[in-house]
């Protein structure tokens, strides 16, 4: 936050954007929305959020990781993702009127892209029906990280962990692994990440068990660090 508050003083462009993720995608940690909120109000630039990985998940009504901190009104433009909380396909923009209308008439992707199909938004629909009237999935959901936390001893604070495995080679041996083990765990590798920091991408859903979570954990005890794997088979 220091580097950025250095950057944003030193701009002297009257107009200025932060363009930030809300939960990031290969380590699983959140942005500091709250603090980004402040910085907003002391430098006036339009704050982006690409809540992706919050929308349906986060927050006491799925609204996201804007709702979680509190911090909605002091965000701009707000993008989501249908295809992952949603279990659906495309996305949105929440923002004010004025932006909406800048977007429709200016926004190329928008212009020239198909309308969702019907079923996608009967779908979609279900979904955000499903997450007003099931919160207890959301609440599941964070019951799985903390369990997931507890058995290996690491520090994630969401339902996206990244275990790190190292060189391409391990970390395709290690996916071979799981997958004759029962689990679809995506290998992440260069240039998504950077070399030698390849890793197991985890996701935990409402979908998971207990049992499916400390099956997941035996089976990864190889690429644990020592302590994590034994506290597994505790």
């Amino acid at each position: 936050m220091s580097h950025l508050e250095s950057l944003l003083s030193g701009c002297s462009m009257a107009k200025k954007v932060v363009v930030t993720d809300s939960l990031f995608s290969m380590d699983g940690d959140f942005a500091p929305l709250p603090e980004l909120v402040k910085l907003r109000s002391k430098y006036g630039f339009l704050l982006v959020v690409d809540d992706a990985h919050g929308t349906f998940l986060c927050g006491e009504n799925g609204g996201g990781i804007p709702e979680m901190f509190g911090c909605e009104d002091g965000i701009d433009i707000c993008v989501g993702s249908l295809s992952k909380g949603g279990g659906c396909q495309g996305g949105f923009i929440a923002c004010s009127t004025r932006w909406k209308k800048l977007i429709i008439s200016r926004g190329r992707p928008f212009m020239f892209s198909s309308a969702l199909p019907l079923p996608i938004i009967a779908s979609l629909l279900a979904a955000i029906h499903v997450s007003k009237k099931e919160g207890w999935r959301r609440s599941l959901v964070w019951e799985h990280v903390k369990y997931f936390a507890s058995l290996t001893k690491l520090n994630i604070t969401s339902p996206i962990i990244p275990i790190i495995v190292g060189t391409e080679e391990a970390v395709l041996k290690a996916h071979r692994h799981l997958h004759r083990s029962g689990f679809l765990v995506i290998p992440i590798r260069p240039p998504v990440v950077p070399a030698n920091s390849c890793r197991l991408r985890v996701s935990l859903s409402s979908a998971h068990t207990s049992d499916d979570i400390k099956r997941l954990v035996d089976a990864l005890s190889p690429w644990l660090p020592t302590t994590c794997a034994s506290a597994s088979r505790l």
